[in-house]
């Protein structure tokens, strides 16, 4: 029988190695966040004498750590509680997609236990919070990942950390809050009484340099990737060779230092060997994040794709071109979910350059992007912006590289005067344009034709 391309076998990816490149996995050990999570444990350490834990705010960029690092030190809290009987439960809740206090305290009143009070008036929904509070009792740490989707509906964010004071629970009930939030200034914004409330402690994560990437991508790949191992270096200059068997009992890092029989914390990492890897790509994956964002979840998406393009090609082994085109590839699909994420009327916008690059202009004017934007606006019932605001969509599709704006001195009449065109194919603006309900009766082609038969025309007639 032939080979099929869905073979299990992979000359690249160890058994289950994929999953660690995955932005579900959640490391067990983050040495490059021991100062934040350090700073952590200090406000959670209240808790570990059956009190109530410090509301904290944890924030940096995407991709920094955060929510690992408060999943981790909770699931060492959790071992300690449950080894010392302490009664102490934790609450892990996204706010992905939640807008509001009321939807925020019906999803807590759920995952408590209790059943969600959906539909009933804001103060019953919250007497409900309390009283399944009450029902669980001790030390409760909810913490709310990109607690920024609330906005400036802080009414719950202002209750929850006053609630025992207020005696809206009983005297036994420890609530605490950890916020983890991508958005630095969203804290700011929130009622002075809210803020004050919110929060004990703060902690900043700082994004990675290059050296911190590499790392992670060496813990990493030293489990996704057949025939690679890590390197530590001692002070002496001793080095050792760390090699983690994922089917044995742990499949940590600890376990595999525990079986060389030497201490884990006077070694430092150095690198990896690999049989798949070549030298350069980790370092480069690591280069390109650092560059950028400073974002472990970036580095690991750059090595992922790198082996996966590898793989798909035939090779056996990663090397720089591959990591090159994962970036491409990595930076493309980023353009196209900030096309899908735009306004109507950046649509509108991205639209009207779209048509003007299919007719064949190249540097397109701001006038001439107006004329088509005002003919779409039209078509698709839309509200139509004056010309400079218009433009100024134009600006921001240039910032979030989707097209290129070109500026210059406009001539006699002094100012500046911009020319614009498309960073992305044309086809690849149509096919996020069409999946916008909006744009369902724009038929792109024939709007280009249209367009080339009324070239000196101010005016965009559809048929």
């Amino acid at each position: 029988m032939e080979s099929s391309p869905y073979s299990t076998t992979s000359e690249i990816f160890a058994v289950g190695g994929e999953d660690y490149l995955k932005e579900g996995h959640t490391p067990t050990t983050l040495p490059e966040r021991r100062e934040e999570i350090l700073k952590l444990r200090r406000s959670l350490k209240p808790a570990a004498r059956g009190a109530g834990a410090e509301n904290t705010f944890l924030s940096g960029k995407a991709g920094q750590g955060k929510t690992a690092a408060a999943k981790a030190e909770l699931s060492e809290l959790e071992s300690f509680a449950a080894s010392q009987d302490l009664d102490l439960t934790t609450v892990f809740f996204s706010c992905e997609g939640i807008s509001s206090s009321y939807t925020l305290a019906c999803g807590l009143c759920e995952e408590l236990g209790s059943e969600n009070p959906n539909g009933h008036p804001m103060q019953k929904v919250l007497d409900r919070l309390w009283a399944a509070m009450n029902d669980v009792g001790g030390t409760i740490i909810i913490v709310l990942d990109e607690i920024d989707n609330l906005g400036t509906d802080d009414k719950i964010l202002y209750s929850l950390p006053r609630a025992r004071d207020k005696e809206y629970v009983g005297d036994d009930v420890y609530p605490s809050i950890i916020g983890i939030s991508n958005d630095l200034q969203w804290r700011d914004n929130l009622d002075p009484a809210a803020k004050d409330s919110l929060y004990d402690d703060s902690i900043f994560f700082a994004p990675y340099d290059a050296n911190d990437l590499r790392d992670i991508l060496s813990r990493r790949a030293s489990k996704a990737f057949r025939g690679t191992s890590l390197r530590y270096e001692n002070d002496d200059g001793d080095e050792i060779e760390i090699s983690i068997d994922l089917n044995g009992s742990e499949g940590t890092l600890d376990a595999a230092f525990d079986d060389a029989g030497v201490d884990r914390d006077a070694y430092d990492l150095v690198g990896v060997d690999s049989e798949v890897l070549s030298g350069d790509v980790i370092p480069l994956c690591a280069a390109y994040a650092a560059q950028d964002k400073g974002s472990a979840r970036q580095a690991i998406k750059y090595l992922r794709k790198a082996a996966a393009i590898a793989e798909s090609e035939g090779q056996s082994q990663v090397e720089e071109e591959h990591v090159r085109a994962a970036q491409g590839e990595a930076e493309r699909e980023l353009i196209v979910e900030g096309m899908e994420q735009l306004t109507m009327q950046g649509h509108l916008a991205l639209a009207a350059v779209t048509v003007l690059e299919l007719a064949g202009h190249s540097g397109i004017r701001t006038r001439d992007v107006y004329d088509v934007y005002k003919s779409l606006a039209d078509h698709i019932d839309a509200d139509q912006l004056a010309q400079r605001r218009m433009r100024d969509h134009l600006i921001e599709l240039d910032m979030l590289s989707i097209i290129r704006a070109r500026k210059s001195a406009s001539g006699s009449v002094g100012g500046n005067a911009y020319t614009f065109e498309l960073r992305v194919e044309p086809s690849t603006a149509i096919e996020v344009l069409e999946a916008v309900s909006r744009f369902d009766s724009v038929d792109f082609d024939e709007l280009t034709q249209n367009w080339l038969r009324e070239q000196g025309s101010n005016q965009q007639t559809f048929e």
